[in-house]
C-alpha cells in the first residue's frame, strides 16, 4: 500500500511539473533603430515553437504557442509622437499567448517590411516607421491662414484695392468652407474609426483576461484545489483501511487487514552458541528453521501440523482429558479399586491397635511378650506400607 502511495504521488507531481513547463512571458520593450523599430519579446525559457505573425491595418499580432503570461502587460511607448503607440501581452487560451503592437499608422503595402527574429529567450519583431495620420490633418488645416497678413498690408496703400481683396477673400472663404467641412468630416470620420478600433481590441482584450481569470490560471488557487483534492483522496483511503480492519468485509473471507498473527514462532531449541533450530507457523503451514550467524535457513516443512499440535498440547495438559475413546481403552489396569480399599481398612485398625499397645507400654501396663509382639507388629505394618507405595 505504502509503494502505491508513493507511485501515486510520483504521477501527480510529474504530471504537476508537466504542466508548470511552458515558457514564460517576463516582459516587452519597445526600441527605434533609425527607421525600423523593434518590439523585443523577453522568454522565461527557451521557445522551441514557431510563432505566429498577424499584421491587420495598424496592429502587429505575434501568437505564440505554449507560453503563458499573467498578470496582463500594457504599456503607452512613443514611436512619432509621445505616447501614441500602445503594447499589449495577453493570455489568449490556456496554451497561447499574444503580444499586439497597435501603431498611429497603418501598414497596408508595407507587410513585407515586418519580420521577426526568434531566439532561445527572446523574440524580437521589426516593423517600418512611418508618419502618423494625425501631423498629416494639422498640416492641411493649418495652410488658409496666410490671407491676414495680405489683408493688412493692402489697408495701408489703397481702399480700391482692400475692397477687391475683400471680395476675392469672400469668394475663396465661400470656396473652403466645403473642403474644410469635407476635411473636418474625413478627420472626425477618421477619428470616430479609430476609437471604434480601439474599443474593440480594448473589449475584446478585457473578454480575454477574465475569460483567462475564470478559467483559473492562477497558481494559487490550483496549489489549493490540488491540496484539498489530495487530502480527501488520503482521508477516504484512511477510513476505508479502518473499516476494512473493523471487520467490515469478513464475511467475504478477505482478512487482509485483520489483526490475527500471520507469522508466529512455535519453538526455539538452542543447539550452540548463535544456533537453534525455530518451529515457525504460516498461517496453516509450520516450517523448521536453522538460525545461525549468517541468517536463516529452510530446512523442511512439517506436513502432518494436527498430530504436531496435538503432541504440543499433551506435554503441556496431559492426556488425562483424552477424548478419544478407542484410545483410552486401551492399555492394562495396574490396580484394583477394590482391594486397595480393603488393604486400607486393614491398615487402619492395624494403626489403632498399634497406637494403644504404645500407649499402654508406655504407661507401663505392658508385659515382654508384648512389648515384642508389638515390635513385630510396627515392623510389618512398615513393610505393608512399602508395598502400598
Amino acid at each position: 500500500m505504502a509503494k502505491r502511495f508513493k507511485l501515486l504521488f510520483l504521477a501527480l507531481s510529474l504530471i504537476t511539473a508537466n504542466a508548470y513547463a511552458r515558457v514564460e512571458i517576463g516582459k516587452v520593450e519597445l526600441t527605434k533603430d533609425g527607421s525600423t523599430g523593434v518590439v523585443t519579446i523577453a522568454l522565461k525559457g527557451n521557445y522551441r515553437d514557431t510563432p505566429e505573425l498577424t499584421i491587420k491595418d495598424d496592429i502587429i499580432q505575434v501568437a505564440l504557442d505554449g507560453t503563458i503570461v499573467w498578470p496582463k502587460i500594457e504599456k503607452q511607448v512613443s514611436v512619432n509622437n509621445k505616447f501614441d503607440t500602445k503594447l499589449m501581452a495577453y493570455q489568449f487560451n490556456k496554451d497561447v499567448a499574444r503580444v499586439r503592437a497597435i501603431l498611429p499608422y497603418e501598414l497596408r503595402g508595407k507587410e513585407d517590411k515586418v519580420s521577426l527574429e526568434v531566439g532561445d529567450n527572446q523574440i524580437k519583431m521589426f516593423f517600418p516607421i512611418s508618419a502618423s495620420k494625425k501631423q498629416v490633418a494639422v498640416t492641411r488645416a493649418a495652410t488658409p491662414k496666410k490671407a491676414p497678413a495680405k489683408t493688412k498690408k493692402a489697408e495701408a496703400y489703397d481702399e480700391s484695392y482692400l475692397e477687391k481683396l475683400l471680395k476675392d477673400k469672400e469668394e475663396v472663404t465661400k470656396n473652403e468652407k466645403p473642403n474644410n467641412k469635407k476635411l473636418n468630416d474625413t478627420n472626425d470620420s477618421l477619428l470616430a474609426l479609430a476609437k471604434e478600433k480601439k474599443q474593440q481590441v480594448e473589449d475584446s482584450v478585457s473578454s480575454l483576461s477574465s475569460g483567462v481569470e475564470k478559467g483559473g490560471f492562477q497558481m494559487s488557487t490550483y496549489i489549493f484545489k490540488f491540496i484539498g483534492f489530495f487530502a480527501l483522496f488520503a482521508a477516504g483511503i484512511f477510513f476505508l483501511m479502518n473499516f476494512f480492519r473493523k471487520g467490515m468485509l469478513k464475511k467475504g473471507g478477505l482478512g487482509i487487514f485483520s489483526s490475527a498473527k500471520m507469522v508466529e514462532v512455535l519453538s526455539t531449541t538452542y543447539l550452540a552458541p548463535k544456533r537453534s533450530l525455530l518451529v515457525v507457523r504460516v498461517q496453516k503451514q509450520v516450517f523448521l528453521m536453522a538460525q545461525s550467524e549468517k541468517g536463516m535457513d529452510f530446512l523442511t516443512e512439517i506436513e502432518d501440523t494436527s498430530a504436531f499440535f496435538k503432541e504440543g498440547e499433551k506435554q503441556i495438559t496431559g492426556s488425562n482429558f483424552d477424548t478419544n475413546l478407542d484410545s483410552a481403552n486401551e492399555g492394562s489396569k495396574e490396580f484394583k479399586l477394590k482391594e486397595v480399599t480393603q488393604n486400607m481398612h486393614e491398615a487402619s485398625n492395624s494403626t489403632r491397635s498399634s497406637q494403644e499397645a504404645i500407649l499402654n507400654s508406655l504407661a507401663g501396663q505392658a508385659t515382654s511378650e508384648e512389648k515384642v509382639s508389638l515390635t513385630a507388629q510396627i515392623k510389618k505394618k512398615v513393610k505393608d506400607m512399602k508395598s502400598l507405595q
